[in-house]
């Protein structure tokens, strides 16, 4: 009996280019990403409305939601759950938890914890 091989397709995808969230208040969004984690304002497209930031290594795209958009709800609708950034050590891992806690606005479910 002879013994199947399976390979493992080759993927085209490098890594992901960037993420788009969409969010309530541009403004407090965009101050969040830039104050308590350390991204800078790369772009802006106004009549979107939408702003893009950037850290050096990841980009997202903010987008202005309808002023009555419902807020997500993890566990009732479809699309994104979360977005894990990722930190050298973890030191940095809990100054910026320590940081992004206090900002205005900021609710945390879950503290973070090690992924195995």
């Amino acid at each position: 009996m002879g013994e199947s091989k399976q390979t493992t397709p080759q993927s085209l995808i490098s890594g992901i280019h960037h993420v788009g969230l969409s969010v309530s208040d541009l403004t407090a969004s965009l101050k969040f990403f830039s104050d308590a984690l350390g991204y800078a304002q790369a772009g802006e497209v106004p009549s979107y409305p939408a702003v893009f930031v950037s850290n050096g290594k990841s980009f997202i795209t903010l987008w202005q939601t309808e002023k009555d958009a419902n807020a997500f709800d993890r566990k009732k609708n479809v699309g994104l759950h979360h977005l894990s950034l990722q930190v050298p050590s973890e030191d940095a891992l809990g100054a910026v938890f320590a940081t992004v806690k206090k900002h205005p606005g900021v609710v945390v479910e879950f503290e973070p914890e090690a992924l195995g």
